[in-house]
């Protein structure tokens, strides 16, 4: 939650505004598409101001321009984009020299400016260019960066663009013969690279190219900087993503290049609508700070560099192959570090906050020395709560073979050299939440006295708690092993239960007379819970283990005493297990569908969320008159209306003895 908060803080806030820059930036600091458009800028730059003898900060002689004007017609230029203002009227006969130089060669766009950074609602607020030019070039666009003198320009102005009136670069697409889109749209600036993509050339140099240099050339002409220092005000100066590593700025001629080439070549970027970002930046946190925290130190460290490398690499591609750009940083920069910092202080205190304070205990067990080809060693996990061996003695085995959301189960040796399962439940997994930790411990409370009443529930031994500690632990019955020889290797025990039977088992189902044997098997000792004024509440196949072959009911923490559907309790299961709402889980009713699901799921294959339905080679493969038969009984036991259902796991019961005896299958379960 805090990585997700944090980048959606840097997401909407002003702070986070240099960090999307820098995720823009930083796009074009791994390389720039290259360039396949003919372009060239003349530059009015310092050496150009002083051979033509031209004065900073005034206008130029526009003899000079004319004549480069009629130069590059005289070539065959193309087109010619103009970034030099003729507002006002000069001499007479040198202004109508250029414009009848515009005239003669035919393809001339002039920059009109505004008096705000804005796209105009108003003609009064244009400067265009003077009437007699107007009429010479006919073609004429805003040039305006869309951002103060000495900024970056991110975006195309105005922005949405096209608005009502083009700007520069627009018209210069236009008139090159560009397909545009003139519906309104958000776009950003793509860069060709620290050096742009086309060639620059001093003002001054241009008329010693030799004849016919400019024929397939498109020109922009304008001003470059005096000083590239970023840090000098001058007019028409700005930044670019790459002044963040050269330290120069460039003049606004080459922003209006920039975005010529965008619009021609339908290489703008856009960025994902804002609720994709917001999930985005939602899902990305949850996983870091998930991930991190479930990890070793120096795996979350890893896993950190790692992740931010791979958005940072995924994005600068999308970027250069789709167009798309995102604030990655926000993630690379701010989420990973974030959840990282938070794993690494949150394990740092929550080991102060439960290293106990007493000196470790140990038993005569833990003491004692291990069998020879035993590989028994105590866990680590427990010795952070030593009194877990206080008594009885056990000796156990790390890691442990099960862990939930409740505590986690080890393989143990008691006294005498039994082996079982203790199954550790820890206050500080629930951050000091006492509710669903005491809910465990009222569940084994109300389930031990009768866990050894019938042969078909798992059997506590025994139950100890630990209040000072924080923690209680309880000692079951040991279910058969998924391999033989286990023994020479206890850490390698992992119990057989009817999730894994079911995942070894071909199309992932068992045959169906397995499948009512499993039914009757779990149904009666079911039934006689429910008559001890209990409900299960978490009635699924890794829930189910086997014990000398014979299906057992266990993970029996949820137990709690039944209740009626009209009273209002804690709503606890295994979604796919619960019957869907309305109706409450807790109650004998809600047991049996669990029952009748889980027949679903070992018979069939499929799992819990696409019921009622079964493949359509199911019934083919399968004796199909004793599936059907056994279907019946599993969608009465899965109506969703539990009035149809069977009222009690009895009448399931008997149902199933019906359907046994139809199948001409008989004996117990036992072998399996």
């Amino acid at each position: 939650m805090l990585a997700a908060l944090f980048g959606l803080g840097l997401w909407t806030l002003r702070l986070g505004q240099s960090w999307e820059n820098a995720s823009y930036d930083y796009l074009f600091r791994f390389g720039a598409r290259p360039v396949t458009n003919k372009v060239v800028i003349i530059l009015m730059d310092n050496a150009a101001h002083k051979e033509l003898h031209q004065e900073r900060g005034q206008p130029w002689n526009r003899a000079l321009h004319a004549k480069l004007l009629n130069q590059l017609a005289d070539d065959g230029c193309p087109l010619v984009v103009m970034d030099v203002h003729f507002e006002s009227e000069g001499k007479a006969e040198v202004d109508e020299a250029l414009a009848g130089a515009m005239r003669r060669h035919g393809n001339v766009v002039l920059m009109a400016d505004v008096d705000e950074l804005r796209a105009p609602s108003l003609i009064d607020q244009i400067k265009p260019p003077h009437e007699l030019f107007v009429k010479a070039a006919t073609n004429w666009g805003i040039a305006n960066a869309g951002v103060e003198l000495l900024k970056t320009p991110r975006r195309h102005w105005p922005f949405p663009s096209p608005d009502e009136f083009p700007n520069l670069p627009w018209a210069a697409a236009r008139l090159a013969r560009a397909k545009l889109n003139e519906t309104p749209e958000k776009r950003w600036l793509r860069y060709y690279g620290d050096t742009g993509g086309w060639d620059a050339w001093s003002y001054h140099l241009v008329p010693t190219n030799v004849p016919g240099y400019f024929h397939d050339k498109i020109v922009f002409i304008g001003n470059d900087p005096e000083n590239p220092d970023p840090r000098l005000w001058e007019r028409d100066k700005f930044c670019t993503p790459y002044t963040r590593w050269r330290g120069e700025a460039v003049g606004g001629v080459n922003i209006m290049a920039t975005t010529f080439l965008n619009l021609v070549n339908h290489e703008w970027l856009r960025r994902p609508a804002a609720w994709v970002e917001m999930l985005a930046l939602l899902i990305s946190g949850a996983v870091l700070g998930a991930g991190v925290c479930l990890v070793r130190p120096w795996l979350a460290w890893a896993l950190s560099l790692g992740t931010g490398f791979i958005v940072m690499i995924g994005t600068v591609l999308a970027s250069y192959y789709d167009n798309i750009w995102f604030p990655w940083l926000i993630i690379s920069g701010g989420q990973i570090p974030c959840a990282l910092t938070w794993a690494l202080v949150a394990r740092k205190m929550f080991r102060q906050a439960h290293t106990p304070a007493t000196s470790v205990v140990e038993s005569e067990a833990a003491l004692a020395p291990v069998p020879t080809g035993s590989t028994t060693r105590l866990s680590s996990e427990v010795s952070h709560f030593p009194n877990l061996l206080d008594t009885p003695d056990y000796e156990l085995v790390d890691p442990p073979f099960g862990e939930g959301a409740y505590g986690k189960v080890w393989l143990a040796r008691n006294a005498i050299g039994q082996w079982q399962a203790i199954k550790a439940v820890y206050l500080a997994k629930f951050n000091k939440d006492a509710e669903p930790y005491d809910r465990e411990f009222r569940g084994i409370k109300r389930y031990k006295p009768v866990s050894d009443k019938h042969p078909g529930l798992l059997r506590v031994d025994f139950v100890s708690r630990k209040k000072r500690e924080g923690y209680f632990y309880y000692v079951m019955e040991l279910g058969d092993a998924r391999a033989p020889g286990w023994e020479e290797n206890p850490a390698t025990y992992k119990p057989l239960d009817l999730a894994s039977l079911r995942a070894g088992a071909e199309g992932r189902r068992l045959p169906v007379r397995e499948c009512v044997r499993i039914g009757l098997a779990l149904a009666e000792p079911l039934d006689f819970l429910h008559r001890q004024g209990l409900t299960h509440r978490d009635i699924k196949p890794s829930n189910i283990i086997l014990v000398n072959g014979r299906p057992k009911l266990a993970d029996v923490g949820l137990v709690a005493e039944i209740r009626s559907t009209q009273s209002e309790g804690t709503w606890v299961g295994t979604a796919g297990y619960m019957p869907p709402v309305p109706e409450p889980p807790g109650t004998p009713q809600a047991d049996v569908y669990a029952l009748g699901m889980v027949l679903y799921v070992i018979s069939t294959g499929c799992d819990p969320g696409f019921f009622p339905e079964i493949s359509s080679t199911l019934v083919e493969r399968t004796t199909g008159a004793d599936f059907i038969r056994l279907n019946a009984v599993i969608l009465r036991a899965c109506q969703p209306d539990r009035t149809q259902r069977y009222t009690s796991a009895a009448e399931m019961r008997g149902a199933l003895e019906e359907t046994q005896k139809a199948l001409g299958c008989n004996g117990a379960v036992e072998g399996t």
